[in-house]
């Protein structure tokens, strides 16, 4: 390791003390660039001397004022939810939390094994509602069955958020792995896409909630390698089409070292 490398790690570890000694959790607002120091001691240097002056006015009006107006914290959401987090975050107080504490006290989920058809129906609009008002909208396929909805809803709520004031979290249930959605068998591209899981199941593959509702036939498989095989091929032609050349992204846009440069 040179001694340009050393400063750089000292540095590093300087700068992180000062948010230690503030009582402040980096890992809330802050994503670790391990593999370049000196653009992490950058982004460790802006966040320091945004949490100097917020010590200093406590004031997001006078702060604007003078310059500030992005805080710089991961991830970025919008200039109003950020400034909320950020002034959150140097409160000492949460900015992410599991869906089910932000829903607390007025919202405790039911176990669906002890609810009727009719109160799972109820039981999701209510949900749907409180989940509503804390910015998280429900987005999955209209036919799927309203048990097999509110299942998901429940694992959700374990899952951590971002607190928001404006706009929405959207939850539309795809994880991009077909044989493992709730929403196949209603999904277009679920029931045109065929997968590893389909293949040594003979058939399309469906997990054990889903059975509850469809069956899934031999045939299903056939049906599956027909529209894969047309993917495929169309896939193909595009390939040709572009000359095979790689997709090539511009990584300029994406370098936002100068500070008169803004992410969007």
């Amino acid at each position: 390791m040179d001694n340009q490398d050393i400063n750089l790690l000292l540095e590093n570890h300087s700068l992180k003390f000062e948010f230690t000694i503030r009582n402040l959790d980096l890992s809330q607002v802050f994503f670790p660039i391990p593999d370049n120091l000196e653009r992490e001691n950058k982004i460790l240097r802006d966040l320091l001397d945004w949490v100097q002056r917020y010590s200093e006015c406590a004031d997001r009006t006078t702060m604007e004022s003078e310059g500030y107006a992005f805080p710089p914290i991961n991830p970025g959401i919008s200039p109003e939810n950020d400034w909320y987090r950020f002034e959150q975050w140097m409160q000492g107080k949460p900015i992410r939390q599991k869906l089910k504490e932000q829903l607390a006290p007025h919202y405790t989920s039911k176990s669906p094994e002890h609810l009727t058809d009719e109160e799972i129906i109820a039981e999701l609009q209510t949900l749907s509602m409180y989940l509503t008002k804390i910015g998280v909208a429900l987005d999955v396929l209209d036919d799927v069955p309203d048990r097999l909805v509110y299942d998901y809803l429940l694992e959700v709520l374990e899952d951590e958020f971002d607190i928001v004031t404006e706009g929405f979290w959207h939850l539309g249930g795809c994880t991009g792995y077909c044989p493992g959605c709730f929403q196949r068998p209603w999904c277009e591209t679920g029931c045109q896409s065929c997968w590893l899981e389909d293949e040594e199941a003979g058939k399309m593959h469906l997990i054990d909630s889903v059975k509850n509702y469809v069956s899934a036939i031999p045939i299903s498989l056939s049906i599956l390698q027909k529209f894969q095989a047309e993917a495929d091929r169309e896939f193909k032609e595009f390939k040709q089409n572009q000359g095979e050349q790689d997709i090539f992204i511009d990584p300029l846009p994406f370098d936002f070292d100068d500070e008169d440069e803004i992410p969007f």
